[in-house]
């Protein structure tokens, strides 16, 4: 059986051409330069952030050696990136013409969109000894903006459906934290779900992630608290982010 293994958010967590230079929207005043992870008594950083000219995540340094840096060109970004004990976890994403991922150099085509911009559906691979030997494929649902469920009809996988709340408060950049994108699977590894600040996955969901249902099985919901100027600073007690400006 493919074992698909759900990542909660609280239970945590090249081709050369010319450079792309497509602004996010990001005010950089409100750009996140570090998380930190914990709860209750202690917190530690989990992550400091730079950012490029044009508010692009630039490089994100983590725990031990962890390290990552990001080089983005007009039809792909590259991913220089090791793990926490120095292992090389280097890679590439491939993107359309509209600057949309299409997959990466260990499958090509993961990431299909509709015509309004939105994911329709993604391949999920699986394997043994980090072998890829297959995917799974699973598709997107969306309503009034946001993402509300993603499914297989694969028989043989454990995670069959996943679908999302929301509140009803506009959504935050978290640089993916509470993305269901990440928390739907779709994305599994920081390296990616750090680039969810710009638009190389497609339109995000407009409200923010209230909480989660796997295959029947519903979450607690997710609480938040923010600073005097509305930026959320806290995620259910378990993530806390720094701004370039306090």
């Amino acid at each position: 059986m493919k074992n698909l293994s759900v990542l909660l958010l609280l239970s945590l967590v090249l081709s050369c051409s010319k450079n792309n230079t497509t602004k996010t929207a990001t005010n950089d005043c409100n750009e996140i330069v570090e998380v930190m992870q914990g709860g209750e008594c202690c917190y530690y950083t989990a992550a400091t952030l730079t950012y490029d000219a044009n508010q692009r995540i630039k490089t994100v340094v983590g725990q031990g050696l962890n390290r990552t840096e990001y080089t983005y060109y007009s039809d792909s970004i590259g991913i220089k990136a090791t793990d926490i004990n120095g292992n090389d976890i280097s890679g590439t994403i491939y993107l359309d013409n509209l600057q949309r991922a299409t997959g990466s150099r260990y499958f090509k085509g993961a990431y299909t969109y509709d015509a309004d911009g939105y994911l329709s559906s993604f391949k999920k691979p699986y394997g043994n000894n980090g072998q890829v030997t297959g995917y799974t494929q699973y598709y997107a649902i969306w309503e009034n903006g946001d993402l509300i469920s993603v499914y297989t009809n694969d028989l043989n996988v454990s995670t069959k459906s996943i679908t999302f709340q929301y509140f009803n408060q506009p959504n935050q950049n978290l640089l993916g934290y509470n993305s269901s994108f990440y928390v739907g699977e779709i994305l599994q590894d920081r390296n990616s779900f750090y680039l969810l600040n710009g638009s190389f996955f497609g339109k995000q969901s407009k409200d923010l992630l209230k909480s989660i249902n796997v295959n029947g099985s519903q979450s607690n919901d997710i609480t938040y608290q923010s600073d005097s100027t509305g930026r959320i600073i806290k995620a259910s007690d378990f993530y806390k982010f720094g701004y370039k400006c306090r």
